[in-house]
């Protein structure tokens, strides 16, 4: 008997129901509104990351959120993540410029504790500090778990071990547009990571002005894979050892498409290297850096230097014994929009380090972390919109 069911309509109605299925909105998520004055979905941030579900979105309003006016949960921190609890989004509706998490100086500003699949975007950290027993990460900890954390401004934050940041554990983060700006610590004034075989990742960012103690006045990487991209590590100061970026132990790093400018450490004003360490670096800018020169290795450690320019560090431009010159490097200057130590590294059109000037053709789409754009140089303190609005590209 001849099937007179009419397939092809059926055919196209599975397959409408099926891509309903995959681009529906996760069953019951719903978005928490959340403002100062505790009108919203939640009277605090606290109460509506312990009310969020898997794919909803909590959005805070512009203003000033008080370790007073926000309470807490534990000692942790003034916002707290507990473990396992995530798989949603905190965000600001207005930027980081208005949007404030201020934890006067009575505790860290926010604790990420084990695997959180969350992404934090929008928000200044300021006047965090990491209490004694639990001495890291004075804007941020992250402990364990690969979170997103995007267009956030870390400033005034101290910590023995991260000022504005740390994370540690088997974790792969993702920092992305990010300002760190005048933070201290004793290990790491901009960052701290510690002990992971995962890569966290940092792209896009701004790490400037950070002050450590012993060692990794922008950055300090210990035993920790990452890649840091497409960044600026300016104007960091450390007493003993990197004062941009220091890193040790064994697992690899890659420094790719960044300005590494005006940093200062008696031992590598630029990247140190000990007790093992070996990186990568390519198409990245390393000038002006003082005290302890552009590059510091210690014995057995190693670097890998490809298309880099090099320029008027302290102590010469060349590349260290122990270090491999891969080729296409160049002592040159990068031509900056602004004058050394203005904030502005922006470069002037006929800059060595656009593809069209680069002595070595086009080895990299682009030598630093800036672009083609002689704008404003600014020297000022400023509000945090004209800083973000000033370090973005």
């Amino acid at each position: 008997m001849r099937n007179n069911t009419p397939v092809r309509p059926i055919i196209l109605l599975s397959i409408i129901s099926i891509l309903i299925f995959l681009f529906a909105p996760a069953a019951g998520a719903r978005t928490w509104n959340v403002n100062t004055a505790g009108t919203g979905d939640t009277p605090t941030i606290q109460a509506a990351i312990d009310s969020a579900g898997t794919g909803d979105e909590i959005v805070v309003a512009p203003g000033t959120y008080t370790w007073s006016s926000q309470g807490h949960t534990c000692d942790y921190g003034m916002i707290y993540f507990e473990a396992y609890v995530g798989g949603f989004t905190l965000r600001s509706s207005s930027g980081p410029e208005v949007t404030i998490l201020d934890a006067q100086y009575q505790g860290r500003v926010m604790f990420v504790q084990g695997q959180n699949d969350i992404v934090v975007d929008g928000f200044t950290f300021v006047n965090g500090v990491a209490p004694n027993d639990y001495d890291a990460g004075g804007g941020l900890i992250g402990h364990l778990g690969d979170p997103v954390i995007r267009n956030c401004v870390f400033t005034g934050n101290s910590a023995r071990q991260g000022g504005g940041l740390w994370f540690g554990g088997v974790s792969a983060p993702v920092i992305e547009n990010c300002v760190f700006y005048d933070n201290s610590a004793y290990y790491g004034g901009g960052i701290c990571l510690v002990n992971s075989s995962n890569t966290g990742t940092i792209t896009g960012c701004v790490i400037r002005d950070n002050y450590a103690e012993a060692r990794g006045g922008g950055l300090l990487a210990h035993n920790y894979r990452f890649n840091i991209i497409d960044s600026a590590v300016c104007l960091n100061t450390c007493d003993s050892s990197g004062g941009a970026i220091s890193v040790s132990e064994d697992e690899p790093a890659l420094i790719r498409q960044c300005t590494l400018s005006g940093n200062n450490a008696p031992d590598g004003g630029g990247v140190q290297l000990q007790e093992r360490a070996g990186i990568t670096v390519e198409c990245t800018i390393l000038s002006y850096n003082g005290s302890g020169g552009a590059i510091s290795l210690w014995e057995g450690t190693t670097i890998d230097v490809e298309s880099c320019i090099l320029w008027w560090n302290s102590g010469g431009d060349s590349i260290p014994p122990g270090g491999v010159d891969s080729g296409n490097n160049y002592v040159l200057d990068p031509q900056y929009c602004g004058l050394p130590g203005s904030g502005n590294w922006k470069l002037q059109a006929d800059s060595p380090c656009l593809p069209r000037n680069h002595p070595g053709g086009f080895l990299c789409d682009q030598i630093g972390a800036y672009r083609s754009d002689c704008g404003m140089v600014g020297t000022e303190q400023s509000s945090w919109g004209a800083i973000l609005k000033r370090f973005r590209k």
